[in-house]
Order: structure tokens, then sequence, then C-alpha cells
């Protein structure tokens, strides 16, 4: 299993995802919505055991965020929010669509 960026609206195993959420895919999953361009990955480091306490991972993300080039399209939603993905290649670890949302939101 690894983890991938959700690039369109997709329902997998009775589940919905969004733009931008992650997804946990076996290979053949995978190369299913690879192929139709409903997922992007895999994100690396998404499956790092991480020791940071809730703030100091939200300051990652803050931190993350504001390194991102804001001209690249590839890296930004439509909403104007940062891929989480994005966000994740930064870190080394699985930024969540939710906690992602709320560092963003906090910001505006």
């Amino acid at each position: 299993m690894n983890t991938y960026t959700v690039e369109s609206p997709i329902k997998h195993d009775g589940k919905e995802y969004a733009e931008g959420d992650t997804i946990e895919l076996n290979e053949k999953d995978a190369k299913d919505l690879l192929e139709i361009g409903a997922v992007s990955g895999p994100v690396e480091g998404a499956h790092k055991t991480l020791t940071l306490t809730d703030e100091e991972r939200l300051a990652a993300i803050v931190e993350a965020i504001s390194t991102l080039d804001q001209a690249d399209t590839t890296l930004w939603l439509a909403s104007g929010a940062p891929k989480a993905e994005a966000i994740a290649a930064i870190t080394g670890w699985k930024v969540s669509a939710a906690e992602r949302d709320a560092v963003w939101m906090q910001g505006k």
C-alpha cells in the first residue's frame, strides 16, 4: 500500500475523497486511478513515524506552505489552497487535506 493524492473527486471502497485528499491504495487500484488521472503520487515519506507535537506539525505545515512557488500552478488547487501532496513533499510526511485546510483557513 502507498499513499496517493486525489486529483479529482472519487469514491473508493465506499468512501468519498475530495481533490487534495490523500488515499491509501494497493498497486492495482493505484494503477487504474493513475491512468485516468484521478490520483497522483505516491506521496514520498507518507509512512514516516512522527514524533512531533500537534503544534510542531502545524508549524511545519505553515512553513512548508510559505515556501511553495505561488506561480507554479501544479502545486495549487483551483480553490487557491496548496495541494496536500506539495506540502508533504516538503515536510516529508503525509499531510491530510484536513490539516492543510486548518492551516490554510487560519492564514486567510
